[in-house]
Formats: structure tokens, sequence, C-alpha cells
């Protein structure tokens, strides 16, 4: 009896929406928001879940400009960003990360999701920002 054995090896690529939010990723660590601004459509949207002072649905790049600005304020720029793992399809790129940052002398670090909707020319149209456990991030970003 001879038996044979099917080819199952796969070869793994990374998905284009993959690099274009890692590039986000990266440009926003590095203070780079022109590059996150082009990262977007025009009329974008960033929603934050949760009761805090970046809660809420920011509107356009000015809107999600001063929502960045006001992180970087409320975290006297101690806000950083550990990527745990990102995946992404034609229409969606998901990120899973750490956070740290310090808020009134308080050390935290918040597990994140962000979801961005992607246009079929690669653009972010919308990101929702979910915390792993929201209480936390929340007790966290009011003080």
């Amino acid at each position: 009896m001879t038996t044979t054995h099917p080819d199952v090896s796969t070869t793994a690529s990374e998905h284009p929406n993959v690099g274009r939010m890692r590039a986000a990723f990266a440009a926003f660590a590095a203070g780079d928001l022109d590059a996150v601004r082009a990262s977007m459509t025009p009329d974008a949207t960033w929603i934050n879940g949760g009761s805090n002072p970046l809660a809420g649905t920011h509107r356009g790049w000015e809107e999600i400009s001063a929502m960045f600005g006001k992180l970087m304020e409320l975290t006297e720029f101690t806000y950083t960003m550990n990527v745990l793992d990102m995946m992404a399809t034609d229409q969606h790129a998901v990120a899973v990360y750490d956070a740290t940052s310090t808020i009134q002398g308080r050390t935290a670090t918040t597990r994140w999701t962000l979801v961005d909707e992607v246009t079929p020319d690669g653009l972010v149209s919308a990101t929702y920002l979910l915390a792993y456990d929201q209480e936390a991030a929340d007790a966290q970003m009011n003080g």
C-alpha cells in the first residue's frame, strides 16, 4: 500500500493593509502627523469608546488631530505603544496593542483593539478604538 501526503505547506504574506497600518503606527510614534493624516480619507472618523476626555466621535482631521493633541497633553507626552498583533483584509485592518502612559503621576498599561475600515485605495475611512478593560482605561484617562 502506498500512501501519498498532500502538500499542506502555505506561504504567508502580509496583507498590504497591515503594512499601511504598521506605517501609520510608526508615524504616530515618531510624531509624524502628516504621514498619519495621509493614511486617512479627508472625512475620516475616529471613535473612542469609554467615558473619558478622549471618548466620542471625532470627525475629520481637525478633530482627530485635536484628540491626538489632547492625548499627548493628558499623558504629558509619556504615551507609548507596543503592538502585539496586526491583521487585515481588503476592508479592515486590526491592531491589538498595549499603551503605557503616566497621568498625574500614575503609570498604567492598557490593552487596546483598534479597528480601521479601509477604502479600496487603502485609506482609512473610520477607526474604532476599544479597550479590553474600559473601566480601567477610563480610570487611567480620568486621572
